[in-house]
This record gives structure tokens, C-alpha cells and sequence, in this order.
């Protein structure tokens, strides 16, 4: 089983390999004003995808975790109608604030609906052992979004594929992807809907999110974080810069994903020794951080088009907060494991705050002042966590 587990990493090496190259032919399809109305409809909607998840998968991998599965149905069933709900609440807003996106953000909610649904089924999955369903459930939709965005790049001098065609179509991969990655964990878990009476989805919900509560508020404060930065630009800045910071941070986005699945997936190990941490992944973290920084030139220079070029200044500067924000992700989920999930949301919220707090006072209009703020923003996260881990370590003497 250890040495099954160790697959997992390159697997999803191999995967955010395949998402790269999903970036790069999108930003190759979309005009770079359509790729920014992208970039602005990713930050609400994963935002948003933080109520309509109730941090229900966080709770269901925690108890996966501890082999706990009584229960995880009727999570999965709150989840659906919960979901659904904020979908309707979120058509509404794009609806007063942002018409001419609504079709795109209704249709993009519901991929991110079926896509969070394949990653519950991957952390289920590892969080119970079950390797083959958690390496299937890591390929499935990067495999299959590949193909059909293959298929639009050497067909797009025939067709024009809108935005919104791009979204249906990522849709349907979502959809397809979610299906056969449920039908290789029916093998060995069933997960089903629980269906009943109105009254007892309802009760079902409550229930939920009662116990879920401070998972979907660390969680909302953790992609807030990460999404703040979009928001603002979309506000002070314009189209382009928005576009081309979040070429950026998708690339880093990509990096850090991996490093994350090294956490979740190797978790325990690193939870018994914790030295594993500082002497094999915080080195390896800083050789990405210089690799990164001299490369980057020509990953947007040839993979990029020409208008993305800046975009390597954005990397440049983002990628040094794979360090932290790594080391935050082991905190929190160490955190979440010794069901002090409430310590996260406190320290998540804090930074949050500050980081909204800069934005609000600073305005800024460079894009280069966006990446030092999400740097600033890892840093005093990391610098939260350490003192804590200081203050426990005096405590407990």
C-alpha cells in the first residue's frame, strides 16, 4: 500500500502536465478579452462553489481519513441540493451586476458542480486507500477537457467558438469525467443520493452543514485568499492585465496543486514525521522557485501568445509563494486531521481580512502590486501558523 501511495504524486505530476496544456490551448482559442471574462468568472464561481460545497468534501475526506464511512450518502445528497440552491442565487447576481455573463457563469457553476463532485470521489477514495479510483479519479476530466479543447483548437479556423460554446463543452467533460470516475469507486463504496420527502432533504441539509459548519468558513476564507486578487483587478484595472495575471497564476496554480497532492496524499506519513516536510519537500519547493524564475521567459514567450508575454513577471513573483502556501496547506490540514478546524478559520479569516483591508486602502493599478499583495498575503498566513506552532511547542513543555 506505501508504495502504491507513492504513485500518486507523479500521477499528478502527469495530470497538472495535462491542465497546462489545457491553459495553453485555451488562451490560444479565447480572444484575450473573452480569456479575461474567463479569469473573472473562475474567481466567482470557485468562490462560490465554497457554499454550494458546504464543506462537506473536506468533512468527508477528514472522516475518509479515519475510515469513518456511516453517513457520507446522505452528505453527498445535502451537497447536490445545497449546490443547486446557490447556483440559483449566483444566476441571480450575474443577472443584476453582470448580465452579459450570466449564460456563461450559470453553465461554468455547473462544471465546477460536476468537477468538485470528481474530486470528493479522489479524496474519498484516498482518504479509504482505494488507489486505482483515486489515480483514475486524478486523470479523468484533465484527459477528456484535452480532447475536446484539442478538438476546438484544430477546428477553430472553421468555427468560432464563443465563450460560452468553450463552457458548454467544458461542461460535458466535467459531466462525462464525474460518471466514470463514480462508476470505478461503485466497485468498492456506492456512493448514491439519498433520496426522500422535501421536509427530510431539507433536515438532511441542516444536519450538514451543522456538521460542516467551520470546513465551508476556512474554506471560504482559503479560496478567498487565493481569488481575492482577480476580483480587485477586474475593479481597478483593466481586461488585458486581468488576463494576463491570471495566465500567471494559473501556471503557479498548476505547481501548487502538485505539491498539495503530495500533502493529502502522503499525509500521514508526514503527520508521524514531521521532519519529512523541511528536509525533502521545502527543498524541492525552492528548486521550483529557481527553475521557475528561468524558465518562465520561455514558457511565454513559445507556448504563450505574444499579448501573454508580461505574464512571466506574474510568475515570477507568485511562484515565490509556493513556498509558503505550501507549508500553510500542511498546517491546515494537519489542523482539519486534529479537528481544529476552527483555528483555521480564525487564522484564515485574519489574513483574509488584512488582505481585503490592502486592496480597499491601496487601489493599486500596477499588476506587479497585485502579485507582491498575494505574496505579502502566503507570507503572513505562514507567519500565523508559525507562531502558533511556537506557542504550542512552549505550552506543551
Amino acid at each position: 500500500m506505501k508504495n502504491k501511495l507513492l504513485i500518486i504524486p507523479f500521477v499528478e505530476v502527469f495530470s497538472k502536465a495535462v491542465s497546462f496544456l489545457n491553459v495553453l490551448l485555451l488562451v490560444r482559442i479565447l480572444p484575450i478579452q473573452d480569456y479575461a471574462d474567463y479569469s473573472y468568472i473562475v474567481a466567482i464561481v470557485l468562490w462560490s462553489s465554497v457554499l454550494m460545497d458546504g464543506g462537506i468534501n473536506s468533512l468527508i475526506y477528514n472522516r475518509s481519513l479515519k475510515n469513518k464511512k456511516g453517513g457520507i450518502n446522505i452528505l453527498f445528497t445535502s451537497r447536490l441540493f445545497l449546490s443547486v440552491v446557490i447556483i440559483s442565487i449566483l444566476g441571480l447576481l450575474f443577472i443584476l451586476n453582470k448580465p452579459e455573463l450570466f449564460t456563461a457563469g450559470i453553465v461554468f457553476s455547473f462544471t465546477i458542480y460536476f468537477s468538485s463532485s470528481s474530486a470528493l470521489v479522489k479524496m474519498l477514495a484516498r482518504g479509504l486507500g482505494y488507489i486505482k479510483v483515486d489515480l483514475i479519479s486524478i486523470i479523468t476530466e484533465p484527459l477528456v477537457r484535452f480532447g475536446f479543447l484539442l478538438i476546438i483548437y484544430l477546428t477553430r479556423e472553421y468555427y468560432a467558438f464563443s465563450l460560452n460554446l468553450v463552457l458548454v463543452i467544458y461542461l460535458f467533460a466535467s459531466i462525462i469525467a464525474f460518471f466514470i470516475n463514480k462508476y470505478f469507486l461503485n466497485a468498492t463504496f456506492s456512493l448514491t443520493l439519498s433520496l426522500g420527502s422535501i421536509k427530510m432533504i431539507y433536515k438532511n441539509i441542516i444536519i450538514s452543514l451543522n456538521q460542516s459548519k467551520f470546513y465551508l468558513l476556512y474554506y471560504l476564507m482559503f479560496i478567498g485568499i487565493s481569488r481575492l486578487d482577480i476580483l480587485f483587478l477586474e475593479s481597478y484595472s483593466n481586461k488585458q492585465d486581468l488576463a494576463i495575471f491570471s495566465s500567471g497564476l494559473n501556471m503557479y496554480m498548476v505547481a501548487q496543486l502538485f505539491f498539495f497532492s503530495i500533502i493529502t496524499s502522503q499525509f500521514i506519513k508526514l503527520y508521524e514525521k514531521r521532519n519529512l516536510l523541511f528536509k525533502f519537500i521545502i527543498p524541492i519547493l525552492l528548486l521550483a522557485v529557481v527553475c521557475s524564475n528561468l524558465i518562465s521567459v520561455y514558457i511565454f514567450k513559445y507556448l504563450f501568445p505574444i499579448a501573454y508575454i508580461e505574464g512571466q513577471f506574474v510568475l515570477n513573483v507568485l511562484i515565490i509563494a509556493i513556498l509558503p502556501a505550501v507549508i500553510n496547506f500542511y498546517y491546515i490540514t494537519k489542523n482539519n486531521y486534529e479537528n481544529k478546524v476552527k483555528l483555521n478559520f480564525v487564522l484564515l479569516g485574519l489574513v483574509f481580512l488584512i488582505k481585503l483591508v490592502m486592496y480597499l486602502v491601496l487601489k493599486p493599478t500596477d499588476i506587479l502590486e497585485y502579485c507582491y499583495i498575494f505574496l505579502i498575503g502566503e507570507i503572513l498566513l505562514s507567519c500565523l501558523f508559525g507562531i502558533k506552532y511556537v506557542y504550542e511547542s512552549i505550552t506543551n513543555k
